[in-house]
């Protein structure tokens, strides 16, 4: 029987001769749940099954390595593995889902993970890659190669042992055999390098060392990126004749992506399914099953991309990173009930990936806690207001609701604080989607009221409030320069929320951060002439893949950068800007666009902790500007505590 709410999501598919329940493929991330030795945790065994419980058919969590390497990820090089890689895959069936395995060798990147061996085709890495301290890989030798081979071969046949049902190898994202099929990174001159033919052999050899040893029966599936995103790397016209060779090893499905590790923040400013018509392309060249992936979010997005022929599963990871459960809420027809991810990859990539944390997630506090208590009903109901509904008001609203509390919210604005301005830019339509959800979700749960204006000291005192959560934000920093009063003067904010325009052509935005960032990217998109001036001697100083997309996306633009350098005047059609050293330039401009950042807002708290007896819990930016990450989960926490 058709799902009726989406009936290509949820019809059955086969990889191989596996039959999967869905179409829905919980894509493998390193969690850094494991312990660094590569044995399996409780945590990992935990994660497992939640990830089961959420309803996706086809379940790859942790990659395994086929050569002793420490990770926090999963180890195959040894048969002393066998048995916690058992109790992974019997957790996911035991969970009714089907148990897939990744096995990777990072390559290039080897050191990021822990390696002291980073290897790679020859000795070449991406630029700034290198520039930012990771090791060059040595170029491994025909004998090398040929043992990595057997490695793999041996791994995927433990893998096979352990239960799992589907094997998939790494090929994408700077993994070895991107590390050979990239003409930027392999410039050997032996039979693994120059034409594609060559550069692809030990990505076949792999394929039929495992399919030699597994049986020719057992499903070993590819991941392969359409284009790096490297210059020089590989592009979708030669991974289009890649997936066809394997087709002909005779594997049994192609997981899609796009970019590397190096360049994986790419996508943080792509729009929603932007690798669709690649994908498409392979998927045309091929008759086996294509998986696509990559900023698929809804179950809207991810039916039209099946009914559309883009792919026949769709491959999800920080998706139901957001929500582990996003599956069979979509199932069930509760699509609005999903928290939704917001691409900003803060939890998953910056704290996990680059990290070497536990992966984590910006809108879902509770991902992998497993040692937090769950939200339970309070003993004693209290009367909770919440001041401000931006991303930390909303979650401490909703999660005091759920302990039971009756909470008053006050937003004189509306919903989504600074997440109004944040999602104005065409790739934040996700931070719109979490906006909705939270406005959806408050507007219509009987134990909260909504209150449109700003909340006082003295309505506070006298509402008969048992606490009060202050979510306030912080507020825009402002410049005092002569001249910053001009009318051709304004801030980012009222820009990027439309109360303000920006008319002339030739603009200076002061301030290097994400929001000047963002900004002269929108303005620069408008056909204007952009100048940023950052008082710092780095652009974009803040480590962190937003601030790495963005310092990308800039370097192809025509935006100039100027660092080291502070507004010190605003004159008609000029400013004058000033060194350390009290050097003075000017620069001709029509306007300026002040993106200074923001400073926290406590006085409200102070007042009434100082004054009263009221509980309260000062959170997010009104306490300390950092980022949407924290004022989520600190949201939640002051709920969960009250």
């Amino acid at each position: 029987m058709k799902n009726k709410y989406y009936p290509h999501l949820f019809e059955k598919g086969k990889i191989g001769n596996v039959v999967i329940k869905n179409r829905i493929v919980r894509n493998s991330m390193g969690t850094y749940l494991g312990n660094p030795d590569g044995t399996v945790t409780d945590r990992q065994i935990k994660a497992y099954a939640q990830a089961a419980d959420g309803g996706a058919g086809l379940i790859f969590m942790d990659n395994a390595v086929p050569v002793p390497m420490t990770s926090c990820g999963l180890r195959a090089d040894k048969d002393e593995f066998i048995a916690g890689l058992t109790l992974l895959a019997e957790t996911v069936k035991e969970h009714g889902a089907t148990p897939g395995l990744q096995l990777a060798h990072p390559g290039r990147d080897a050191g990021f993970v822990g390696s002291a061996d980073v290897i790679g085709a020859s000795p070449i890495t991406y630029e700034p890659w290198y520039e930012m301290g990771f090791k060059l890989p040595r170029a491994l030798t025909i004998e090398e190669i040929h043992d990595l081979v057997e490695k793999f071969g041996d791994a995927a046949l433990r893998t096979k042992k352990a239960g799992f049902e589907v094997i998939e190898i790494h090929g994408a994202a700077g993994c070895i055999p991107t590390n050979f099929l990239s003409p930027h990174d392999n410039k050997r001159t032996d039979m693994y390098g120059g034409s594609l033919h060559n550069r692809m052999r030990l990505l076949l050899e792999i394929v039929r060392n495992m399919k030699q040893k597994c049986g020719a029966d057992f499903p070993i599936g590819v991941k392969l990126s359409t284009d790096d995103w490297e210059p020089d790397g590989i592009r979708i016209e030669e991974t289009v004749e890649v997936a066809k060779a394997l087709e002909k090893e005779g594997v049994s499905h192609l997981n899609i992506m796009g970019g590397t590790h190096a360049t994986a923040s790419r996508q943080f400013l792509l729009p929603n399914a932007f690798n669709a018509e690649h994908v498409r392309m392979i998927k045309d060249a091929v008759h086996i099953p294509v998986f696509i992936g990559h900023n698929i979010f809804s179950p809207e997005e991810a039916e039209k991309m099946l009914a559309e022929g883009n792919g026949d599963f769709v491959a999800l990871g920080r998706s139901q990173l957001a929500d582990p459960a996003w599956a069979k809420k979509a199932k069930e027809g509760k699509a609005r009930d999903i928290k939704p991810c917001i691409n900003c990859m803060i939890g998953c990539i910056d704290k996990g990936m680059l990290g070497h944390t536990p992966i984590h997630c910006t809108v879902n506090p509770t991902l992998y806690r497993f040692e937090c208590k769950p939200v339970v009903e309070a003993e004693v109901k209290k009367n909770v207001a919440v001041v401000g509904a931006g991303p930390a008001g909303c979650e401490a609203a909703l999660t005091a609701s759920l302990r039971g509390h009756k909470v008053t919210i006050f937003e004189k604005r509306s919903f989504g604080g600074a997440m109004v301005e944040a999602s104005k830019p065409d790739n934040k339509a996700n931070i719109r989607r979490l906006i909705h959800y939270y406005e959806d979700h408050i507007t219509n749960d009987p134990n909260i009221t909504v209150v449109k204006e700003e909340a006082n000291y003295d309505m506070l005192v006298n509402g008969g409030f048992d606490a009060v959560v202050i979510a306030v934000g912080g507020k825009t920093r402002t410049l005092d320069v002569p001249g910053s009063d001009r009318s051709t003067v304004v801030y980012a904010n009222d820009y990027l929320n439309g109360s303000k325009k920006v008319e002339g052509k030739n603009v200076a935005v002061i301030g290097g951060g994400i929001t000047g960032a963002e900004t002269a990217l929108e303005l620069n998109g408008e056909g204007k002439n952009v100048t940023v001036v950052e008082m710092a001697d780095r652009f974009l100083a803040n480590p962190g893949s937003s601030c790495q997309a963005y310092s990308i996306t800039i370097a192809q633009s025509d935006i100039k950068i100027m660092t080291g350098k502070r507004l010190v005047a605003v004159d008609d059609k000029e400013i004058t800007l000033t060194d350390r050293w009290g050097n003075e330039n000017k620069v001709a401009v029509d306007n300026v666009v002040i993106a200074a950042g923001f400073i926290p807002q406590y006085d409200l708290a102070n007042q009434l902790e100082e004054n009263t007896d009221i509980e309260v819990y000062n959170v997010g930016d009104s306490k300390k500007v950092r980022q949407i990450y924290d004022a989520v989960r600190e949201g939640f926490i002051a709920a969960r505590q009250i």
